[in-house]
């Protein structure tokens, strides 16, 4: 065995943990791999740990949650919010449904839900009637955002999406790490990685609030879509495209995009089919 032999046996011996692979770039390929944005994958997990009322989102309900989950109101004051409504606490379920948050006490299980109800909400479309109430929907040229609706809502749609690009990021990193897995498994991974770092969510959605003497001017609020500026060249867009935060002219979120950077899975879309013969 001469001596460049032997070199390479011991390095594959030192990187055994790893794998000692020769694999060519093109080698995913040849194992079925297609590279796949984990930006939409990730999103559909978060999707899915966000609680649903009778099909839909009930922000009344996910307050109390969210509170619950800070430890900013007790189970005895949602008990009475409860019965204020003329509901039995007692006769919730305690698992099996949504509604079952508001009783069980279970912190993990409100963080998580809390954490994916804030990170889907700028992923939406807003609800334009909410704010037609209050200020006129932009003409051509733009106008400033001093609705009180607005002044509120606007620094938490950009704290919102600041935190999904930096935890979806980290997530993306992640599962990087785990080539030729199925959409359906990424997304399962996914979800479980967001859960996990939902209390970190929610403290990073408090950090990246815009300062209360921020200025912001609506762009566009209308059926279709709804845009506008803020400070630190931060630009917000929702419209046939999703969610896009420009921030100092580099796309923050959007369009595959997390923190400026492309995250690509190599995801097994044909799992279990045999590669075509040449």
């Amino acid at each position: 065995m001469n001596s460049k032999t032997l070199s390479i046996v011991l390095l594959c011996g030192l990187l055994a943990v790893a794998g000692c692979r020769s694999e060519q770039p093109g080698a995913a390929g040849l194992h079925g791999w297609i590279a796949t944005p984990a930006l939409p994958i990730i999103q559909d997990a978060v999707f899915s740990l966000s609680p649903l009322f009778n099909g839909q989102r009930n922000t009344a309900v996910m307050e109390q949650v969210c509170q619950l989950a800070a430890g900013e109101i007790s189970q005895q004051d949602v008990n009475t919010l409860l019965a204020q409504q003329g509901v039995d606490p007692a006769q919730l379920p305690h698992s099996g449904d949504p509604l079952a948050l508001l009783v069980n006490g279970d912190k993990a299980a409100q963080t998580t839900a809390c954490a994916a109800f804030l990170a889907t909400a700028p992923l939406l479309p807003v609800a334009v009637d909410s704010f037609l109430a209050s200020v006129a929907a932009p003409s051509a040229a733009d106008q400033p955002a001093s609705a009180p609706r607005l002044a509120q809502v606007l620094p938490i749609k950009i704290a919102e999406a600041r935190a999904n690009a930096e935890i979806f990021a980290q997530i993306a990193v992640d599962l990087q790490r785990r080539p030729g897995l199925s959409v359906h498994e990424y997304r399962q991974q996914a979800s479980q990685l967001f859960a996990r770092l939902a209390p970190t969510y929610l403290q990073r959605v408090k950090q990246q609030m815009p300062g209360k003497a921020a200025n912001y001017r609506l762009t566009r609020l209308d059926a279709e879509g709804f845009a506008f500026t803020g400070a630190r060249e931060v630009r917000f867009e929702y419209g046939a495209d999703g969610l896009l935060l420009h921030q100092h002219g580099v796309l923050w979120y959007g369009a595959g995009k997390l923190m400026g950077t492309d995250y690509p899975l190599q995801v097994a879309h044909f799992a279990g089919e045999q590669p075509a013969q040449q």
